[in-house]
């Protein structure tokens, strides 16, 4: 059984076994960024005056990401901080991040990069990592659910003609770097808006 490390930041004591191991291993790589791990529900407040804001995104080896393109902490970074992008388009600061893993045998010694990749996602709007769920499972796939608070949540329903729209990074550069990556040119300059996103 690995050593429980993770009571200093407020997490519940996990008992023995093999699907807890892994867990501990993704806590202990999370570090402070996780926050009352353990526990059946996570317990997330929101300021007062503030509106809950909700956002859940799905990455699914073979269909949003492929392993000879990406490694596992690239794609635990790439889940991340697409969920938590949705929160920014709604002008929310992110409360919090819950995890839904399904990690098939063979990545089972990935889990430490996939965590790193998750935690520098989160740390980067300094956001904690606040649940979860771990499955076994044939294809690798990560849910991530984002929570926020905003005063005033902007809506698409809230535009206006005239309105100025703003976007960040190149429009297109997803798109560019898989049909680099399909014709194996692996265009540097694309790379980074599918491995590093902002």
């Amino acid at each position: 059984m690995i050593p429980d490390k993770t009571k200093a930041a407020g997490n519940i004591d996990l008992g023995p076994g093999k699907e807890f191991d892994l867990v501990r291993t993704l806590v202990d790589e999370w570090g402070k960024s996780a926050q009352h791990i353990g526990d059946d529900a996570a317990i997330v407040k929101v300021p007062e005056g503030e509106k809950l804001v909700i956002t859940t995104d799905t990455s699914v080896d073979g269909v949003h990401f492929r392993r000879d393109w990406l490694n596992h902490f690239e794609i635990g970074y790439r889940a991340t901080v697409a969920a938590l992008s949705d929160l920014a388009a709604m002008g929310a600061r992110p409360l919090g991040i819950v995890i839904a893993l399904t990690l098939p045998e063979a990545d089972r010694l990935e889990a430490r990069a996939l965590a790193t990749g998750i935690r520098e996602g989160a740390s980067a709007v300094l956001c904690p990592i606040v649940g979860g769920d771990l499955s076994a499972g044939k294809i690798l796939s990560l849910t991530i659910t984002a929570l926020g608070g905003v005063k005033q949540p902007l809506s698409r329903a809230g535009a206006k003609v005239g309105q100025r729209v703003f976007v960040t990074g190149r429009l297109g550069g997803p798109a560019a770097a898989v049909r680099a990556w399909l014709e194996l040119s692996r265009q540097l300059a694309w790379l980074s808006a599918v491995l590093r996103p902002q």
